[in-house]
């Protein structure tokens, strides 16, 4: 008997290119980003740190701002405006020539990232049946990691084949034709939208899951932020490679198994992912050769594949449907603070010491989530389904 509310529909596939388009063009930047601020611009760990990340901390700033107009204007409108900025803050790169010129375009980038992935994300629950909510959010990060794989691919070989600037033009045409892309898939204002502004910025039922991805998420984030720079100093030239093992792990896992976080529920699915993200990073932390950073990294990414997901589904179903950009907004402000402070973290780390203890701290904080997860949040998960 078919479906009465089917989730693959030429609409949300539609959804997931403009997805896929955004999020290539994010992905572009990690591989060139790091050795621009090293090497021409003559910045520390830090700053390679803040510059990588930075479009994390002003995301968290803007989100619980930005996250209500995805309920009262709709999730068109912050999807389009979201991606325009983001597209300016991709190009502003052409124009950099300091450090902090380099955070502030990647700033700028977090605005627009504020945006877009709240509007993305509600407009994808909006388009799925309750019941297959998980399923939907494995499928749309499907878009997103496949994005994050080929985008640093092309970025390296473009580099190498051009020049930094040819990166930074691709990754604004991509915000463009994102923006094209949402413009036509998005839904427009939720039944019953709210008008004005809501009495708090913050939906608190979405704040348990929020602190278990921010901090599922914090070594990950050094992971993007120093990876590239990690295989530069073991003799490996090719770290697109790496950052596409990573993310055809997890691209083929959420395929093949996007049902998984539906069924376990978040308690056993976020155990999971902390145990695989610190052994991942920890092989990566002490087999320092080649066979120990695609073997670890591909440990991370099974840690990383349902995390999000089950979480996600979690905070949506804390809010109504005219509260759900609301909600998201929430809960991926955990995002956008693991992002900016995972690398600030551990860039101190790696300032004092070396790549590989930032990597070993890095599973450190995996461990505390782990922790935490089990004592302080586990009383309000629920129950696998």
């Amino acid at each position: 008997m078919p479906d009465p509310q089917p989730l693959l529909t030429a609409r949300f596939a539609v959804l997931c290119l403009c997805g896929l388009s955004y999020f290539l063009s994010l992905g572009l930047v990690y591989p060139v980003l790091p050795g621009f601020v090293e090497n021409d611009l003559g910045g520390g760990p830090v700053a390679v740190g803040l510059a990588v990340g930075g479009f994390g901390l002003s995301a968290a700033v803007a989100r619980p701002l930005v996250a209500p107009l995805g309920d009262s204007k709709g999730r068109r409108f912050v999807v389009v405006w979201g991606c325009a900025l983001a597209g300016i803050g991709v190009l502003g790169n052409l124009w950099v020539t300091s450090v902090v010129l380099a955070v502030l375009f990647r700033l700028v980038t977090g605005l627009g990232e504020a945006a877009y992935f709240v509007g993305i994300a509600a407009a994808a629950q909006d388009l799925a049946p309750e019941h297959r909510r998980g399923e939907a959010t494995s499928y749309f990060s499907v878009s997103v990691y496949s994005g994050l794989a080929a985008g640093p691919i092309i970025g390296e070989q473009l580099e190498a084949a051009a020049s930094a600037d040819a990166v930074w033009v691709l990754g604004g045409l991509l915000c463009a034709i994102g923006i094209v892309l949402g413009a036509a898939s998005m839904p427009g204002r939720p039944e019953g939208a709210p008008s004005g502004w809501p009495t708090s910025f913050i939906h608190w039922p979405a704040t348990r899951p929020a602190l278990l991805l921010g901090l599922g998420l914090l070594g990950y984030s050094g992971f993007l932020a120093f990876i590239k720079l990690h295989v530069d100093d073991i003799g490996f030239a090719h770290s697109g490679a790496v950052f596409a093992t990573f993310a055809v792990m997890v691209i083929s896992l959420r395929i093949l198994l996007a049902r998984l976080p539906d069924r376990l529920g978040p308690q056993r699915t976020s155990t999971m992912s902390y145990v695989c993200s610190a052994t991942g990073l920890w092989v990566i932390a002490f087999w320092q050769q080649v066979p120990g950073v695609f073997i670890g990294t591909a440990i991370l990414a099974m840690g990383q594949t349902f995390l999000f997901p089950a979480l996600f589904v979690m905070a949506v179903q804390s809010a109504p449907v005219n509260r759900r950009s609301q909600a998201i907004g929430t809960f991926s402000i955990a995002f956008d603070l693991a992002m900016g402070l995972g690398g600030l973290i551990l860039g101190g780390v790696v300032e004092v010491s070396s790549y590989s203890t930032a990597f070993f701290a890095g599973g450190m904080l995996s461990v505390i989530a782990l922790v935490v997860s089990r004592t302080v949040v586990r009383p309000q998960l629920p129950a696998a389904r």
